[in-house]
């Protein structure tokens, strides 16, 4: 950005050095949501979910009301969204349905920038999230588009991309592929290419919340302000890389106003005539505007559209949100993006006979009619070495030399004794199998899930493959299993027992 616009960033003289009391917020407020705002961030910040559709019915939270006796309250603003009230029952994140993928646990104002975008269910859209990890909000492009099209989740931390990988393949996503750049390059690599763009942006965390991912701590004026500027070029990325009448989607779990309405005041004076700011207010029931004016002088009146979630308005952690639309080309630098060979890194596309082979050698063996599966979702099938992955094929259409990290989904495994499909693939696909699944009593499951490396005592069909896909008593497609002589041996991952 250029130093000119940097200016029109909010930076008020008179606050402090450090901005982690709620003083800082007290002249953003009228007294009486002030002290409506003292008081609702004295009160715990009860958990909240959100179902996977790709996995579970919209069923799920009655059943759960029913097996652990949680009291589940809708979240305004995301249809699959719930607050929970535990009551006896298990925390969230200690139960079976959280382990295999079912609901995703995340704070309430997260679930908001998905829900902005004007998402077409089943359309095969492009999109980017340019900061993805951890995964939450790239799970919920995925269930939005109904697995659909392509999300790239690009990260830039190395050390962020396996917390990345392991919620996408436990969320059962075929249609992700992961790419680890600065989200500043993307734009100049691939401009005007995607549907939609989401920039959930690296802020200093000032939401008025204690959690363990965000913690309250001080934050300098010096280093706001230096965030301030990594968002501003993250956003002309996002601008830079969306298609002209696509959507950009920018938010931050911040409340301070220099990192929120005065990146995109900025942005819409640099951008005046090629984006426009949309009004997001009708996504709420009850409006919850920005800051048009902070420290009493008028930036935008335009930015009463864009969503400051005040934590005592929905009960939520503070959180901003906006929705851009792109109606112009932005005449920024483009550089061509970085290449890599798939087939050099061992990963070849299976032509069409022998795809058509494999998938009918899959049905013989499991009942599933993975062929029509690829036809329907456009996967294509992908080799390496006895692995075959299910990969979105706009990745290839699009972009069949950028360097990703991981993409679709494991199908399975070619071993010496059998195929043996993936736990990512059977916990979303595997009881739609009808052959080869292998219905297991209560005190079966049990056993399996508590550990036990060998289950004896189960009935087993004389035409039995060695690798089993098997069923608990809830109908919940748990894994595989080996069938030996001694019984059945226990293939589930560590992190499912």
């Amino acid at each position: 950005m250029k130093r000119h616009n940097r200016k029109k960033l909010p930076q008020p003289a008179a606050l402090p050095d450090v901005y982690a009391n709620l003083e800082t917020f007290k002249p953003y407020l009228s007294d009486g949501e002030y002290a409506a705002l003292q008081e609702e961030v004295t009160q715990s910040l009860p958990p909240a979910i959100r179902i996977n559709p790709l996995k579970a019915s919209g069923a799920l939270p009655a059943f759960l009301h029913g097996k652990y006796g949680w009291t589940l309250e809708s979240i305004p603003f995301c249809a699959a969204g719930y607050r929970v009230t535990r009551g006896e029952g298990p925390e969230p994140g200690n139960t079976l349905e959280h382990k295999l993928g079912h609901y995703y646990i995340q704070e309430a104002a997260s679930m908001l920038p998905v829900e902005l975008f004007s998402i077409q269910p089943g359309k095969a859209d492009l999109c980017l999230d340019l900061a993805a990890s951890p995964g939450g909000k790239t799970t919920h492009l995925v269930s939005r588009l109904e697995d659909c099209g392509l999300v790239l989740a690009n990260d830039s931390s190395q050390g962020r991309i396996p917390a990345l990988r392991i919620v996408l393949q436990n969320w059962g996503a075929t249609n992700a592929a992961i790419t680890r750049f600065p989200g500043e390059s993307y734009g100049s690599w691939y401009p005007d290419t995607f549907d939609r763009v989401l920039l959930d942006a690296p802020c200093s965390m000032q939401g008025l919340r204690t959690a363990e991912s965000h913690p309250v701590r001080p934050v300098t004026d010096a280093e706001s302000s230096q965030l301030a500027r990594r968002q501003a070029a993250l956003l002309a990325s996002a601008l830079q890389a969306v298609r002209v009448g696509g959507e950009v989607v920018y938010s931050t779990c911040t409340l301070l106003p220099a990192e929120d309405e005065g990146v995109v005041a900025a942005t819409l004076e640099r951008f005046a005539g090629q984006v426009q700011l949309l009004d997001a207010q009708s996504r709420l029931p009850i409006p919850a505007p920005g800051i048009t004016s902070p420290d009493g002088i008028t930036i935008d009146p335009r930015l009463e559209q864009t969503i400051r979630l005040w934590p005592h308005r929905y009960h939520t952690a503070g959180f901003f949100a906006c929705l851009l639309q792109k109606t112009g080309e932005t005449s920024l630098p483009e550089l061509p993006p970085p290449t890599h060979s798939m087939e050099k890194a061992g990963f070849f596309e299976m032509n069409a006979r022998e795809s058509q082979t494999f998938c009918a050698n899959f049905q013989d063996t499991y009942g599933y009619d993975l062929g029509a599966y690829l036809v329907e979702a456009q996967r294509v099938l992908v080799q390496r070495a006895e692995k075959f992955f299910l990969f979105p094929a706009l990745l290839l259409e699009q972009f069949p030399t950028l360097p990703v990290q991981s993409a679709g989904l494991l199908l399975g495994e070619r071993l010496p004794d059998g195929f043996l499909p993936s736990q990512e693939w059977v916990t979303r696909f595997g009881s739609s199998c009808r052959q080869n699944i292998l219905p297991l009593d209560a005190t079966a499951s049990n056993k399996l899930l508590s550990g036990e490396p060998v289950i004896e005592g189960v009935d087993l069909p004389r035409s039995a493959a060695k690798y089993q896909v098997v069923l608990n008593q809830e109908n919940y497609s748990l894994g595989c299993v080996k069938v030996t002589g001694r019984g059945l041996k226990n293939l589930l991952p560590r992190r499912l027992l």
